[in-house]
């Protein structure tokens, strides 16, 4: 069996099934850029979609775990906010 892109695509949209799952890549997505990665913490992302911390640490979890999306922490500082973008196909 060969995996298409048409097969990549499907699942992307699979992890992409609720509208604060599509707001959270949204604003990764359209999120000021500093060489293609957003910098953007945690409580942005709960004002935004009004959901508790726990909830949004849950979500990103199943993207970053997809592939969908990629994380990296914005500096070497222990409370730093990370920074996020989109993997594109």
């Amino acid at each position: 069996m060969n995996t298409t892109i048409e097969d990549i695509v499907t699942l992307r949209h699979a992890h992409l099934k609720t509208l604060t799952r599509k707001l959270i890549y949204l604003m990764i997505l359209n999120g000021d850029k500093e060489d293609g990665w957003t910098t953007i913490s945690v409580g942005e992302f709960g004002k935004a979609t009004a959901l508790t911390r726990r909830a949004v640490d849950y979500i990103l979890k199943d993207l970053l775990n997809a592939g969908i999306v990629e994380r990296r922490k914005s500096s070497n500082l222990y409370n730093a906010p990370y920074q996020y973008r989109i993997v594109e196909l």
